[in-house]
């Protein structure tokens, strides 16, 4: 379920090219890939940990690098509203997924549950008045080249107030939500950004079942005194 206003407002994206506003710590991985924030809602994304709701809402976002990548870290943004007071987060659950038919399909890379509030850092309000702010973690995912794969970020907080993913421009203006048990496609981007570095392709089964009867095979002709 997204949240609504009265009237939508036009948005600027103010950290073009994520410029140089980061909350993991700095390293050798450069951006690989970003949706800039329009600060126009966000798509409720929480585990409620007091309520008893549990993780009732989860947001999804798709995205595609032209190369093989090691995904290090990510950063995204996200709001609280009903109220839109500050909430006490106290962990995240990052994942990734592979897609199914332009859905989020299997699991690939989970952070599992961290502890904490991901570095929390407030930016600005968005266009509803709602306050919002950066977020980021250390990941470890292999994505392909050309091989599209599904992003969720879902917070432990307790309801209310309720946590959301804001909306975004740059990408291919399509999201994925769960909410309450009904799941279906959303009409806008996330915001968020890949930082990683250039990645080898990981072989195909077949070769690496090929390379390994080879050192077999060269193995035994060792032994035998014919090679």
């Amino acid at each position: 379920m997204k949240k609504r206003f009265g009237r939508v407002l036009l948005g600027v994206a103010v950290l073009a090219a994520w410029a140089g506003i980061t909350v993991v710590p700095a390293s050798a991985s450069g951006i690989l890939y970003f949706q800039n924030p329009d600060y126009n809602g966000a798509y409720s994304s929480q585990n409620d940990t007091v309520g008893g709701l549990g993780n009732f809402a989860t947001a999804y976002d798709n995205f595609t690098l032209t190369g093989n990548y090691n995904i290090t870290s990510v950063e995204w943004i996200g709001s609280y509203f009903n109220p839109p007071n500050q909430g006490t987060i106290t962990g995240w659950t990052l994942n990734f997924y592979a897609d199914n038919s332009g859905t989020p399909g299997a699991l690939l890379y989970s952070t599992g549950d961290v502890a904490g509030n991901a570095s929390e850092a407030f930016l600005q309000n968005d266009n509803a008045g709602d306050p919002t702010y950066l977020y980021g973690l250390n990941t470890a995912f292999f994505a392909a080249n050309g091989t599209q794969y599904w992003l969720s970020v879902v917070p432990d907080l307790g309801f209310p107030p309720q946590w959301g993913w804001e909306t975004a421009t740059g990408g291919d203006g399509a999201s994925y939500q769960c909410f309450l048990g009904t799941c279906g496609a959303q009409p806008n981007d996330l915001s968020f950004a890949l930082f990683g570095n250039a990645a080898a392709a990981v072989p195909e089964p077949s070769s690496v079942l090929l390379v390994a009867t080879a050192l077999v095979a060269l193995n035994l002709l060792v032994r035998k005194n014919l090679f």
